[in-house]
């Protein structure tokens, strides 16, 4: 192997590593900030709202969904994510790895999950800024 061969391997090797930490990241801040909207949303309810009639309440009630959906999304993604990384060490040791995607499906069913996830706390977000727009 030349010189030029190891560098690209570790280059791979790099991004390859870059990528998982990026997707860690990922799914941790949508927990966290699913998991804070959530209750930034009761304080509000609490300590703004109090006493006044709420207007528009389905739009708090589809925000907290979208968070909860959100966070059980990216749970999912976490255990569908395991799953594709065995299937995917079953396939390089079979020598399938090249033949196939790697991790099969459960990797296309991770990918959904991290895009729904993320999707979904956003719109929490814009669902609860129309709530407190109302509510003000």
């Amino acid at each position: 192997m030349g010189e030029t061969d190891v560098e690209l391997a570790e280059y791979r090797k790099h991004l390859l590593l870059s990528e998982q930490k990026t997707q860690e990241d990922f799914d941790k801040t949508v927990l966290t900030l699913s998991g804070g909207a959530l209750g930034v949303s009761f304080a509000f309810i609490s300590n703004v709202v109090r006493g006044k009639p709420i207007v528009d309440a389905p739009l708090l009630f589809y925000a907290w969904w979208s968070w909860t959906l959100s966070v059980g999304f990216v749970l999912i993604s976490y255990f569908l994510s395991i799953r594709a990384l065995r299937t995917a060490l079953r396939q390089a040791y079979a020598g399938s790895i090249y033949l196939q995607r790697p991790g099969r499906g459960f990797a296309i069913a991770t990918d959904i999950c991290n895009v729904l996830g993320g999707f979904l706390f956003f719109t929490g977000v814009v669902l609860l800024s129309a709530f407190v727009r109302r509510n003000l």
